[in-house]
């Protein structure tokens, strides 16, 4: 039998100075990395990155190479201490949860767009409906857009404590598709590992074509 042809994943992949401008957007994070891991070989990095506010005040591009020079460091070196702290900080965010949950009601935000997906823990002060947007900077790096948008929200029961994720698709909501969908899959013109395989650009191509007919 001939051998299926292993479908190309799409996963984004952030440049550097997409990941600095991600951490700039949320300095309150970085802070909580150097706090709690004051030993990683970046800290003093980090340390000086926030002390001059990832240069958010000045109004042109960032340039790694010159931030490295400022520091005095070479930009290999820059670069991958930058890698460093952004995957550290969602490797914290995943330790320990309960740092980045204060003031709010606790949720688990799970973004998805193709293949690159990631949860993280925060806490907002009311739990987005279905269909509402969000917008998450930070997210931008390792989601590859910062704009989501609400595509159900589970409540689950953990011991005395109620556990809320919020599921997010990346781009902009469209409650047409997503009835037609539900109305495709119950009608069985489309089958729910269609849902799971499929990217969502390829179903909305199967979606046109049953509807056109």
């Amino acid at each position: 039998m001939p051998r299926t042809k292993e479908k190309r994943k799409i996963i984004h992949e952030p440049s550097t100075h997409e990941i600095f401008v991600c951490l700039s957007q949320m300095p309150s994070y970085s802070k909580l990395l150097l706090a709690n891991k004051p030993n990683k070989p970046y800290a003093k990095f980090l340390s000086w990155l926030i002390e001059i506010d990832f240069n958010r005040d000045k109004n042109e591009k960032t340039s790694i190479k010159k931030l490295a020079a400022d520091f005095k460091t070479d930009t290999p070196k820059a670069t991958k201490w930058i890698k460093d702290i952004y995957n550290d900080i969602f490797e914290l965010n995943n330790e320990s949860p309960a740092l980045f949950q204060n003031g709010g009601i606790k949720v688990i935000l799970y973004m998805k767009h193709h293949d690159s997906s990631y949860l993280f823990y925060t806490a907002m002060p009311v739990v987005p409906r279905e269909f509402e947007t969000l917008i998450f900077p930070f997210a931008k790096g390792i989601i590859g857009l910062d704009r989501f948008w609400v595509k159900k929200v589970d409540h689950s029961f953990e011991g005395e404590e109620v556990e809320i994720t919020v599921w997010l698709e990346a781009g902009f909501a469209n409650k047409y598709r997503e009835f037609a969908l539900d109305k495709a899959l119950f009608q069985g013109w489309i089958g729910l590992m269609d849902v799971f395989d499929k990217y969502s650009f390829e179903l909305d191509k199967e979606l046109n074509n049953i509807y056109r007919n």
